[in-house]
């Protein structure tokens, strides 16, 4: 019977390659964007997304008051915008049409950055021009208030922890309900006490659409969806100042 020694067998080491975690400023897989929410993410993934709404924001809201200076302060260019009134209503329609087509095409770049920017001009001509029939005190004040209350509620969606995202269909209706108002006081001229109280349910009913939207900019927005979270944060910063706007005209008749 002969006996033998057995040959261990080693296995080859194995090197496990340290995968670099991701930083703010790698590409990010189109399937990933779609399918996840910002919450679901890394906190730097979700710092450069937040980074990029408030950048076009503040963009926005920079050439909206361009814009209306440009319109306001100069007599020439103010004569001209009222003797063509017909540009008005071209820059509704058109700030309707970039709405839809920004929707559509949010997260085709840089399409949705050009569209974004045509929606934010038409906007600013229209309250550029609306603003041209106020006295400008009135204009400056109402910019301040709008400014620090938004700023107040942002800080404030930032850190409560109350979800007021499950008010949106409440708010919404007030919002109706405020355009049917609208809608028949064209008919029926109200007295300047009832424009008070129109013009501040449209202040609180906009100011509650500040906080609803930036926790969904937190909570249930999509990494590819900076576009049209930044449509909905200027509209509701533009109906701010346009209802603050008409509080205090109305104080001051």
């Amino acid at each position: 019977m002969s006996s033998y020694t057995a040959i261990p067998t080693e296995q080859p080491p194995t090197y496990e390659q340290e995968q670099a975690p991701r930083v703010a400023g790698d590409n990010i897989p189109d399937d990933f964007k779609y399918s996840v929410d910002v919450a679901s993410c890394e906190l730097p993934i979700r710092q450069m997304f937040i980074r990029k709404v408030y950048a076009l924001l503040t963009m926005q809201v920079m050439g909206t008051v361009l814009v209306g200076y440009v319109i306001r302060s100069n007599s020439s260019v103010q004569n001209w915008c009222l003797n063509n009134m017909w540009l008005f209503f071209v820059s509704m329609i058109g700030a309707i049409g970039f709405a839809v087509a920004t929707h559509f095409k949010a997260r085709s770049y840089p399409t949705n950055l050009i569209l974004l920017s045509c929606f934010t001009l038409c906007e600013a001509y229209g309250v550029g021009l609306s603003c041209s029939f106020v006295e400008s005190e009135i204009v400056v004040q109402a910019l301040l208030l709008t400014f620090v209350i938004f700023i107040g509620l942002t800080l404030f969606a930032f850190q409560t922890k109350y979800d007021f995202i499950s008010w949106q269909g409440f708010v919404g209706m007030g919002v109706w309900a405020l355009i049917g108002w609208g809608f028949l006081s064209m008919f029926f001229p109200q007295s300047s006490g009832m424009e008070l109280v129109y013009s501040g349910l449209g202040a609180i009913l906009f100011s509650i659409y500040v906080i609803i939207d930036t926790q969904k900019i937190l909570k249930t927005a999509h990494l590819d969806d900076e576009v049209p979270a930044t449509i909905a944060l200027y509209l509701d910063i533009l109906n701010l100042f346009l209802f603050i706007l008409r509080i205090l005209q109305s104080r001051e008749d």
